[in-house]
């Protein structure tokens, strides 16, 4: 018979919104670059950042990250929808991701995002893509054998991250007394 007032901070659950979300097109993007053997090994999603672990054989070339963050990107600039919907695990459809290893209920929770990425998934999400903001990836890695893991960010941190990585830039432009695109060259 006690009374329970609760309290949910907005800010800080939109903040895991985008990042869960943009897993979500790690995901999708690590499928599309590398190829369909991609296999969530983890993830970790929080307020400023994100984590991917996957299986995958060799590191992931700088050009191919680059890929993946722009591909990323123009997804989010599309601004597609992101739904969610329950169907009995039975009749998932064909190409929605199950993460194998997990354990499912009789009914499941599907998270389409604009098509392209459909997973199961029992988190929180936005509403749509244009919500996430920028997507930056911080790190690519080994983790085990066979096992890589990618750090990002979105939104604000990653706004954040842009900011602190150009002032750098221009900071070491200054030093080197040459234009920001030159300071490669220079050093």
């Amino acid at each position: 018979g006690a009374e329970v007032s609760l309290s949910v901070n907005l800010a800080r659950r939109g903040d895991i919104q985008r990042h869960h979300s943009a897993t979500h097109l790690l995901d999708w993007a690590l499928r599309e670059k590398l190829g369909n053997h991609i296999r969530q090994a983890g993830s970790m999603v929080a307020p400023d950042r994100l984590r991917f672990d996957f299986s995958h054989f060799e590191a992931v070339a700088p050009e191919v990250l680059r890929a993946m963050e722009s591909d990323i990107n123009a997804k989010i600039i599309e601004n597609a929808p992101v739904k969610a919907y329950e169907v009995p695990f039975t009749q998932k459809p064909a190409d929605v991701v199950a993460v194998f290893g997990e354990k499912y209920g009789d009914t499941v929770r599907v998270v389409d995002i604009g098509g392209y990425s459909k997973e199961l998934c029992g988190g929180t999400h936005v509403a749509a893509t244009g919500e996430i903001g920028l997507f930056k990836i911080v790190s690519e890695c080994a983790i085990a054998a066979g096992t890589r893991r990618i750090e990002a960010v979105v939104g604000q941190t990653a706004f954040a991250l842009a900011q602190t990585q150009s002032e750098a830039l221009k900071s070491a432009a200054i030093a080197l007394n040459c234009p920001a695109e030159e300071v490669p060259a220079k050093l």
